[in-house]
């Protein structure tokens, strides 16, 4: 398997004039875009002496500069940590604080402790380049994780993991200068690393969704920059059908969309593929700290739906990857442990939460490093779905109840958009419609959930919140239904 930084390299001596991020009227060729990682890469070796840890903190937008200061960060021997933007003021000095850079990559702000030093690709960069590449650190980049709920987290991934998934993204989906590739996720939000290292190691021009347009009415924007490769989490899927933008010609363009983060649901296919019955769709599963993802499912118009339940079937491992379901009833139902070179070193300055999560197991005569992932899934047949997470298994009368069942019975009953249920001694349903009727959806569960099961209040909202990585935003339905 070859670096990252390699590959990088090696498309753009392949193709030094092809468009390697278009942002906007703002073209950056791989010839350039090479360049700039070199002399960003000569700017962190600069600042940083090589007897002490490079740990640089991306703070950009979507832009080829990000995207450079992360190659370059691994060029100089160096490890990462990006921040997300979008997030509050609060939140990104908290993860600054905790990361603790020896370099930061982006503008200046007031937040930045005394004595670290800040380089701003906007005021220039010197003319040194860094040819030759330093020795790699074990380590990649530190995800620190939005969190739906509870406190981030950061996620160590490991330079041999971002290698592993980087080359199976590369051969899987096979991507090429013909590609024109979305770039729609945070990268803040790990899903974007897909994103970053597919598109830009395999030669496809990358396309950053900067205008809050395009953000707010993605099948449009898939039109208008001519996409052929889409990847976000599921949710998207959602704003692209309201307003009735999700058509053959909106999606024209596309030849793949691939999906992560969250439980793809039938009705997210069912209006993909009304669009575009030729289209190919990927469902993937894996949490950050198994590097984006570790599984794959494909998806047709004609076989979709001998994977679908109460949403879409997860997928097998990727090569190398390994899934065991412990803990459970019976071998078909557990909580999903990974295995393999993906899994993450551990989370950031944690060692009792990375005791307690990070194990090892022996598979075919191997010791392999393994997550235990807190997410409880189902076999069914050949396939595997995505059930709840523990910690979203409740008891109600002495009945184990989860959560995720009640959604799929609010979707049955009519709440054809998102939904949300939640248990604070009482069961409460958020469900995202404009013309959603309360009655109508409770009678509607009625007969296929027991009384217990069924909520007590359901509140309609045009708009569920989301958070900075589209996904909803249950903390903040936790914290309104909490607060009144």
């Amino acid at each position: 398997m070859k670096d990252p930084v390699d590959l990088l390299f090696e498309a753009a001596h392949r193709h030094p004039d092809h468009p390697a991020v278009e942002d906007g009227a703002r073209i950056t060729s791989y010839a350039e875009l090479a360049d700039l990682v070199r002399r960003l890469a000569a700017a962190i070796a600069a600042a940083v002496p090589a007897d002490r840890e490079r740990r640089v903190l991306v703070r950009l937008p979507r832009n080829a500069e990000a995207y450079a200061a992360m190659f370059a960060a691994l060029h100089a021997g160096g490890y990462y940590s990006p921040v997300n933007l979008d997030h509050p003021a609060d939140l990104q000095r908290r993860q600054l604080h905790r990361f603790a850079p020896s370099v930061i990559v982006g503008a200046a702000s007031e937040i930045d402790p005394p004595g670290v030093p800040v380089i701003d690709p906007s005021e220039g960069l010197p003319q040194e380049r860094l040819a030759e590449p330093a020795a790699a650190h074990d380590l990649a980049y530190v995800m620190f994780t939005s969190g739906s709920t509870g406190e981030p987290k950061g996620v160590m991934v490991g330079r041999e993991a971002l290698t592993h998934y980087t080359d199976w993204a590369r051969s899987e989906i096979a991507a090429g200068p013909q590609d024109r590739w979305s770039q729609h996720p945070n990268l803040g939000f790990d899903l974007s690393v897909l994103d970053v290292y597919g598109a830009l190691c395999s030669g496809a021009t990358l396309v950053p969704l900067n205008d809050r347009r395009d953000r707010l009415v993605p099948a449009s924007a898939i039109r208008k920059l001519g996409l052929t490769i889409w990847n976000s989490v599921p949710s998207v899927v959602d704003l692209m059908r309201r307003g009735g933008k999700m058509t053959g010609e909106t999606l024209s363009s596309l030849r793949l969309m691939t999906f992560c983060g969250e439980p793809l649901l039938r009705e997210h296919l069912d209006a993909i593929f009304a669009a575009r019955p030729d289209l190919t769709v990927y469902n993937t599963y894996g949490p950050t700290e198994a590097t984006v993802s570790m599984t794959l499912l494909r998806l047709d118009a004609d076989t979709y739906r001998d994977h679908c339940r109460e949403n879409v079937a997860i997928g097998d491992p990727i090569p190398g990857m390994h899934i065991l379901l412990e803990d459970g009833p019976d071998s078909d139902e557990g909580e999903i442990v990974i295995a393999g070179p993906q899994v993450a070193r551990g989370y950031w300055q944690d060692p009792a939460l990375t005791a307690d999560r990070f194990v090892s197991r022996q598979i075919a005569g191997q010791t392999l490093a393994a997550y235990r992932t807190g997410d409880w899934v189902a076999r069914r047949g050949p396939d595997i779905y995505f059930t709840s997470r523990i910690d979203r298994q409740i008891k109600i009368n002495g009945y184990r109840l989860e959560l995720s069942a009640v959604e799929a019975a609010l979707r049955d009953a009519g709440a054809i958009a998102a939904c949300v249920v939640f248990h604070d001694g009482r069961l409460v349903g958020f469900v995202e419609s404009a013309d959603g009727n309360v009655e109508t959806l409770r009678n509607g569960m009625i007969g296929t959930l027991p009384a217990y099961a069924i909520p007590q209040e359901i509140r309609v909202l045009d708009r569920l919140p989301r958070n900075a990585n589209d996904k909803i935003d249950a903390g903040a339905l936790l914290s309104r239904m909490q607060s009144e």
